[in-house]
């Protein structure tokens, strides 16, 4: 079970601007759920950074996801014109996302708080969750993400155990 014990670290605003990520897209002035084609087969993304650029994607099933092929095929897409990590994300249901790893010239790495960040903001922005906090299982731990729209930040709350 999961104290209440936690660590918070703010991380701001998330910068969604397609020019500040940056991003290759002009067509709206975020990039949520945009459609790409890679390896024949399209993916939507929603891109986003907190300092690095990051893409996220949304699956059916996160333990049968090639991350280690995949990752790099997105990451390295000209969508991202200086690359990206890719945050591989599966709804577990309203409140509760599990995620994977792929950083950009590192290969899957367990987590970073940066892309726990992602994860949950994207799942927030692509309406998957509800409401502007939820838990993101990833690398073997557990956090929490809240998202302030009004106030401008994104809090990150590191579970323990």
């Amino acid at each position: 079970m999961l104290s209440t014990d936690k660590t918070i670290i703010s991380y701001g605003d998330p910068i969604m601007a397609p020019s500040l990520i940056p991003v290759d897209h002009v067509a709206s002035p975020a990039c949520v759920s945009i459609p790409f084609l890679v390896d024949g087969k399209f993916y939507e993304v929603t891109a986003m950074s907190f300092g690095t650029p990051h893409g996220a994607i949304f699956v059916d099933d996160l333990d049968t996801t090639d991350v280690t092929a995949l990752g790099p095929l997105l990451g390295k897409h000209s969508f991202f014109p200086i690359g990206a990590s890719i945050v591989f994300i599966q709804v577990v249901d309203k409140w509760i996302i599990k995620a994977r790893l792929w950083q950009l010239d590192e290969g899957e790495k367990p987590f970073t708080h940066e892309a726990v960040c992602v994860a949950g903001t994207a799942a927030m922005a692509c309406q998957k969750v509800s409401g502007n906090d939820v838990t993101i299982f990833m690398g073997g731990e557990a956090f929490s993400v809240s998202w302030n729209r009004s106030g401008g930040e994104v809090t990150l709350a590191e579970q323990k155990h």
